[in-house]
Order: C-alpha cells, then structure tokens, then sequence
C-alpha cells in the first residue's frame, strides 16, 4: 500500500514538472536588444553564442584531458554563463544539448587531431577545431564572408516566437579575418518561422 502512494505521489509530481515546463516553453518569446555582455576569455576559450532573449551566454571551450592532449570523445565544453544570475557558471540541460546549442562533430584524419563541428540547431555552418601555431593551440575555424576566419562569437536574433518554436530572422557571425587579422562579420539570413 505504501507504495501505490509513494508511486501516485511520483506521478503527480512529474505531471506538475511536465505541466509547469510546457507552460514556461510556450510562452511567447520578448527580444532582448543589448547590450550583451563580453564573457571573459581564459586560454581554452573558442567562442560564445548569444540570443536575443537575454543576456545569458553559451561558452565553448576546447576540452581538454587530465594529461593536456584534446579529448577526442568530447572536443568541446559547452556551458551556460548566467549574467542574469550574476555571471553564475551552470551546465546546459539535456535538450538544449541535444537539440539547441550542442554540437555534433567528426574527426578528420591528420597529424594532429582536426574535427568538422557543427552545431546541432543549425547545421548549415561547418567549423573546424584545428590546432595552430608553435603551441598548437586550438582555434575554431569558420568562412565568415568567403574568407577563412576564426571564429569569435554568434548572436541569434530571434524575433518572436515561443521559447519551443523561436522566430529567428538571421545569424550574426564575428570573427578574425586569418589574411588580414581584421574583424570579420558577416549576416546570415535563416528560414525558421
């Protein structure tokens, strides 16, 4: 008997969580328009995705193993810097992992260890995390305007929408023109509606 009311109270409990998540995530989407906050960039930094919602900002970071060689099962650290929050460090939930600012990637062969990436809400932007330089440190490479870049930061302008289905109009891509070591930039116009 016992039980059966531990198991009722387990089910009541997650229909609440379901209702209140499905409640949260259709509410319509307010844009945020700035200014956004620059996170501050440690020796493992690549790039940081911001969105128009708020000034939270997702962090990739090259991730690397205890004994300093890339870790070839998981090349990125991905996570939430909260500036909401005061700047508070948190992890991203499964689905925005899975379905939002996850990446998916593949490694190239090569001396050392190149990877294609992608990330998995936008797949038409192919990345390369290459090592350059005497250290060989890892940067990420994009084509920003036709002309090879590293990349710096993303913004998604989302318009409008609900937290489930956004409305975003284009992509912004910064970064560093690797010619000329000018800001490169460039406007990518998405069909999501």
């Amino acid at each position: 008997m016992a039980s059966v009311s531990r198991s009722i109270r387990i089910l009541i409990i997650t229909c609440l969580v379901v209702f209140i998540t499905c409640r949260v995530n259709a509410q319509t989407v307010i844009p945020y328009n700035g200014p956004f906050p620059v996170p501050p960039i440690n020796k493992n930094s690549l790039f940081y995705l911001q969105r128009t919602l708020d000034r939270n900002t997702v962090i990739y970071e090259i991730n690397y193993t205890a004994t300093g060689t890339i870790n070839r099962k998981k090349p990125l650290k991905i996570y939430w810097m909260d500036f909401e929050e005061g700047g508070k460090i948190s992890a991203l939930t499964f689905a925005q992992n899975k379905f939002a600012y996850g990446i998916e990637f593949l490694e190239l062969k090569g001396i050392d260890p190149i990877f294609k990436i992608n990330l998995v809400s936008y797949k038409k932007i192919d990345m390369y995390l290459k090592p350059s330089g005497k250290n060989k440190s890892y940067e990420m490479h994009v084509i920003i305007n036709g002309k090879p870049s590293i990349l710096t930061s993303i913004l998604v302008h989302i318009t409008g929408g609900t937290y489930l289905k956004p409305i975003i109009s284009h992509i912004e891509l910064k970064g560093k023109d690797l010619t000329t070591g000018e800001v490169a930039e460039e406007k990518i116009k998405t069909s999501t509606k």
